[in-house]
């Protein structure tokens, strides 16, 4: 049933006329994917009118309208994402399914508009798909406040210990260099963020764009016990 489902929304994806859909329309794109389920019995618009006004579901397809708006300024980019998997068939339907996930987990629509800015990096440069889904668990785990906390930081920057920084330190946004400073840094997988998310629409000047897990650099903030008075060996932290 869902393949189904998503066999038609792959179509809409690509459906020249999709920057179209508002109102009703939109309405009738919910029915042509709902409707490729031939046991869900979509007779009218008044029939998918009862179906998606109520929750979760609306919020779901407003999600959903709000994420296809976002995310493609033409038919050129519906085209693009689909030529992103060279024909193979069967990897662009898992990413279409994945994408279905990471929409319906989202819960605020600032973070959908960022989803979408994700997408259209994926979309317009080498990112890849297993470093595009790692940065969007991001997405989902953090608050709209928390995403624009770093987007508004600079890469380059040191920052003092704050329940904000702590925050972001249990998502491994951040990280100290060294377990016994004071400081944090932004680690790559938050560089990652700001380049293809946050601040995607900026650019990122003469630094190389992180697209792909072999251009994340692990800290290895281990702390040597021997730096500690009447300490011997390892401990690893963190």
């Amino acid at each position: 049933m869902l393949d189904r489902q998503i066999a038609k929304l792959k179509s809409i994806m690509l459906d020249e006329d999709l920057k179209k859909y508002a109102g009703d329309a939109f309405l009738n794109l919910i029915s042509c994917v709902i409707s490729a389920d031939p046991i869900a019995g979509i007779k009218s618009i008044e029939d998918v009118k009862n179906l998606v006004f109520h929750f979760p579901t609306i919020i779901f397809w407003d999600k959903m309208k709000r994420f296809f708006q976002k995310t493609f300024y033409n038919y050129e980019e519906q085209v693009k994402l689909a030529a992103k998997f060279s024909g193979d068939n069967r990897k662009y339907t898992e990413f279409v399914k994945r994408l279905i996930y990471t929409i319906d987990k989202i819960d605020d629509d600032e973070k959908v508009d960022y989803f979408a800015t994700l997408t259209r990096s994926f979309l317009l440069t080498d990112l890849k798909p297993d470093l595009f889904f790692k940065l969007s668990k991001f997405i989902t785990m953090c608050t709209p406040q928390e995403l624009e906390y770093l987007r508004e930081m600079s890469v380059s920057d040191d920052f003092q210990n704050s329940a904000m920084v702590f925050a972001l330190y249990q998502y491994g946004l951040f990280a100290r260099e060294v377990m016994l400073n004071e400081e944090y840094n932004f680690t790559y997988f938050a560089i990652a963020l700001k380049d293809n998310c946050l601040n995607f629409n900026e650019g990122v000047g003469s630094r190389k764009r992180i697209t792909c897990y072999d251009d994340i650099k692990v800290i290895d903030n281990s702390l040597l016990l021997e730096e500690i008075p009447g300490g011997d060996g390892i401990a690893r932290f963190g």
